[in-house]
């Protein structure tokens, strides 16, 4: 519920969802951005209970990943690959393994998402919001003085807290199928 109140998604003890895919977006939130005692779920399962060589490689990919905005530079259809520039952290190049978004996204079309990095290979948690081309200039602006009115003093939590009321206000529909 606390991650539910940071987001603005909860109503006393109620949860108010403007859609089914809201759900998701609280779920990535609690599990990788919400710290109890600076520890969030992924940490907390590490530390109590591991895994085997596999699990832990997963594991610390999802602990080292991070929320960012990014820039669609290129796709190729063919490999399935995105290639995003990092907007907050001035990273260039970055090349994103997403069967969906290779078949979706357009060139200049600007995404918060959360990369997951593998070594050889990056990809998303599943949750993203979009914005047109021409709003990023606003969107680090508007970002800046949102993320100054979030009540945490975890950039991460301020981050995706302010893209996401961000999404509600200026950002694309994203629209989840599932093909058959």
């Amino acid at each position: 519920m606390k991650s539910a109140n940071l987001l603005g998604i909860a109503e006393g003890d109620a949860l108010l969802f403007d859609s089914m895919d809201e759900t998701d977006v609280l779920m990535d939130f609690a599990l990788n951005d919400y710290r109890v005692d600076s520890r969030n779920a992924f940490r907390n399962y590490r530390q109590n209970y591991g895994g085997n060589e596999l699990e832990l490689d997963i594991l610390d990919a999802l602990l080292s990943s991070y929320t960012s905005l990014f820039k669609v530079t290129s796709v190729s259809r063919a490999q399935k690959l995105v290639f995003l520039n990092d907007i907050l952290n001035n990273r260039k190049r970055i090349k994103l393994i997403d069967i969906a978004l290779s078949e979706t996204a357009t060139l200049g079309m600007l995404l918060f998402i959360r990369l997951i990095s593998f070594g050889d290979f990056n990809m998303t948690s599943g949750v993203s919001f979009a914005f047109p081309s021409d709003l990023e200039g606003y969107l680090v602006r508007k970002y800046k003085k949102l993320s100054k009115k979030i009540e945490s003093d975890n950039e991460s939590v301020r981050r995706f807290v302010s893209f996401f009321k961000l999404s509600k206000t200026d950002g694309l529909e994203v629209k989840y199928e599932e093909k058959l």
